[in-house]
């Protein structure tokens, strides 16, 4: 077990100041990510990430990197991806923590991973904060323990968790095309009684 803040660099996304700073601006410098464009899964939702321009100069440390973990620190939802699009000054906005972590310790998807879990959730609800908007602390998470096996087993993991939801999607498809084959069953067998009877 290691602590979070002991295994990744966590800090805040870019803090953009004014009105307009996050408009999308489509011959904007910089590509702009937000919580909308992360599923509950983990998932990216769109590669075609909006543009902006800030209002102000962006230090370069501020840009995300191959490998960063994004994780939403406003709201119930508990969600986190890790970033791998090859887009030049790509950045998140101070909703996010971006985590670096030590890849000599610690898988990027495996650490996303954890912090989708269960454990993870249960952990951050009783450490949220505000009434209106609740918030988490980065030293809550930095604070957070989590298992650390050996990079192979950490690799199968998050490999296994990959095939776990595409086994689920494919599942709620059959489900929704069982429906919808059922329900056009029904409804066609509704027309024909009816025009049965107007016959008879």
């Amino acid at each position: 077990m290691s602590q979070i803040g002991k295994i990744a660099n966590i800090r805040m996304g870019a803090t953009l100041r004014g009105r307009d700073a996050t408009r999308p601006a489509p011959n904007g410098s910089c590509y702009f990510l937000r919580i909308g464009d992360i599923s509950q899964d983990g998932e990216l939702l769109t590669e075609d990430l909006i543009r902006i321009e800030p209002n102000e100069p962006i230090k370069d440390d501020l840009f995300l990197r191959s490998g960063d973990v994004l994780f939403p620190n406003r709201g119930t939802r508990t969600t986190a991806l890790a970033y791998r699009l090859d887009l030049p000054r790509t950045l998140v906005g101070a909703q996010f923590f971006v985590l670096r972590p030590n890849t000599e310790r610690v898988l990027p998807e495996y650490l996303a991973w954890f912090l989708r879990t269960e454990e993870a959730a249960q952990y951050f609800k009783g450490l949220r904060k505000g009434t209106y908007v609740q918030i988490i602390q980065r030293s809550d998470l930095a604070e957070m323990e989590m298992p650390i096996p050996p990079l192979n087993v950490q690799e199968k993991i998050v490999e296994a968790a990959k095939l776990a939801l595409t086994e689920r999607i494919l599942e709620e498809k059959i489900t929704y095309l069982r429906w919808k084959f059922t329900r056009t069953l029904l409804s066609k067998a509704a027309v024909n009684q009816s025009e049965l009877k107007n016959k008879e």
